[in-house]
């Protein structure tokens, strides 16, 4: 059983939106830990493999289904070990998704992983900032697409969620007022 009292906080969005870097941020600021983006690590790794250089892999349902499966494991464990909150580079929910955005429709088995997420609030960072190659994004151009998508999903399933928006140095702040609001709640719930 998952421990509830942690709070988990999920951020998801389009590619080059500074995700990555937020959740250092805020694991820093809370004194916590905060969980990568396995699907990163994982086509990282592929790409380093791959026979031709240069050339860009296609990506396997089963691939999906392993990268839904292994962060998920990874947020679990690192609940373990949080303080107060815990923050996530994306979870299995967003892999489904990215899993739609390549393959054009959704995979039962993925999304049947990802409606296991334990989320206590949704940080979604806008498309509002400058596209950065890495040398391993191809987002650049559908960024408002997923971006679209991903709040389309998220009101449906009814989670909280806060935008995130403007420019990268307003962003840290806008986190933390969303997370300290979600803290001062389940407190006074608690009194």
């Amino acid at each position: 059983m998952a421990d509830r009292t942690i709070l988990r906080i999920i951020l998801i969005g389009a590619e080059s939106v500074g995700k990555t870097t937020l959740c250092e941020q805020l694991a820093a600021h809370y004194a916590t830990v905060w969980v990568a983006e396995y699907g990163r690590e994982h086509w990282e790794r592929k790409i380093a493999e791959q026979d031709v250089p240069g050339e860009i892999p296609a990506w396997t349902d089963d691939e999906f289904v392993h990268i839904a499966e292994v962060q998920q494991s990874r947020e679990n464990e690192a609940a373990t070990r949080a303080n107060r909150v815990l923050i996530c580079d994306t979870n299995a929910f967003a892999t489904a998704t990215w899993f739609e955005r390549y393959a054009g429709t959704r995979h039962p088995e993925v999304d049947a992983i990802g409606a296991r997420d334990i989320v206590d609030l949704y940080l979604i960072p806008s498309p509002d900032v400058p596209f950065v190659q890495d040398g391993v994004r191809d987002g650049e151009k559908i960024r408002e697409w997923m971006h679209a998508r991903f709040l389309e999903l998220i009101r449906a399933n009814g989670t909280p969620y806060v935008m995130i928006t403007g420019a990268y140095d307003s962003r840290l702040a806008q986190a933390i007022a969303a997370i300290d609001a979600l803290l001062a709640r389940r407190a006074a719930a608690h009194v």
